[in-house]
């Protein structure tokens, strides 16, 4: 045989010169490639044969991705022509062989696992009354925790008027970082038009600097590095100013808002209001 999941075997007919034919039934359930021997024992004569023991179609295109610290999500295309399959069987590295009904169906994911185990993930077709198809392996799954927050190098921060260079550190099992900006809370309280926000999108894995540009000169921006690994994610934010211009410290003495101003404004407005009225009774009393 092909494999050695099934065991070879035996079988002794007892000689009957009447009967013209023997037959025996050998009861497998792998696909695969089988090699019949006869032999006479006196005189010693042997015959062989093959026979090939088809199954099901085999499902394709099979991956397997984390899916949190504990889980990792199997997916994969199934058999096509779907014929008779009626679900499928994801065996995995440490854990009992897990069925899965239907045969349309596409993906399933395994839970309780353990981090930083790595897990060797195979997947079977099922058809009743049929050998299983011939199993389809992903090996090498690693499940890694949530990044550790990245490192953002102070020192090293560069401003222009319109822009903020920064660059940070790596934490291990990184597949992509993010940047992104806004002015600060501060910032827009006095400037209410202009919340101007942005980002910088997913950037390559390898990648650990970006320049923030079209910014307004002498404003300042919380700033946010965020990296990506395949069970989370953390971030980092902190406070910089581009050069140039009055920042927000420079532009008020207090940490106020704009109550008195519009105090103000209204016992103007009153103060016009009344004065009109005033005017327009004078006038009718000259009439």
């Amino acid at each position: 045989r092909d494999s050695t999941t099934v065991t070879q075997g035996t079988v002794t007919v007892l000689n009957d010169p009447v009967t013209a034919q023997y037959t025996h039934t050998l009861t497998v359930t792998t696909a695969g490639v089988y090699m019949c021997t006869v032999a006479n024992n006196k005189p010693s004569s042997a015959s062989s044969a093959s026979f090939t023991l088809e199954g099901p179609p085999h499902p394709t295109d099979v991956t397997a991705v984390q899916d949190s610290p504990t889980s990792i999500r199997v997916i994969w295309t199934p058999p096509s022509p779907l014929g008779d399959t009626t679900g499928y069987r994801i065996s995995f590295t440490g854990g009992s062989d897990v069925d899965i009904d239907g045969g349309s169906t596409n993906s399933y994911t395994l839970t309780g696992l353990t981090n930083g185990q790595t897990y060797t993930i195979s997947i079977v077709a099922i058809v009743p009354n049929r050998p299983t198809s011939a199993p389809f392996e992903v090996r090498g799954i690693t499940l890694v925790g949530v990044p550790e927050k990245p490192v953002v190098d102070m020192d090293s921060i560069e401003t222009s008027p319109t822009t903020i260079t920064i660059s940070w550190a790596l934490p291990p099992d990184v597949t992509g970082s993010e940047v992104s900006w806004e002015l600060t809370e501060q910032t827009r309280r006095i400037q209410v038009r202009n919340a101007e926000r942005g980002t910088s999108g997913q950037l390559p894995a390898d990648q650990n600097s970006y320049t923030i540009d079209k910014l307004r000169s002498g404003t300042s921006y919380d700033i946010t590095v965020t990296v990506f690994n395949p069970a989370g994610s953390s971030s980092t934010t902190f406070t910089r100013s581009t050069e140039g211009g009055m920042t927000v410290a420079e532009s008020t003495s207090c940490e106020c808002d704009n109550t008195s101003a519009i105090i103000g404004g209204v016992v103007a407005v009153a103060f016009m209001i009344t004065t009109s009225l005033t005017v327009i009774v004078v006038v009718i009393l000259v009439l």
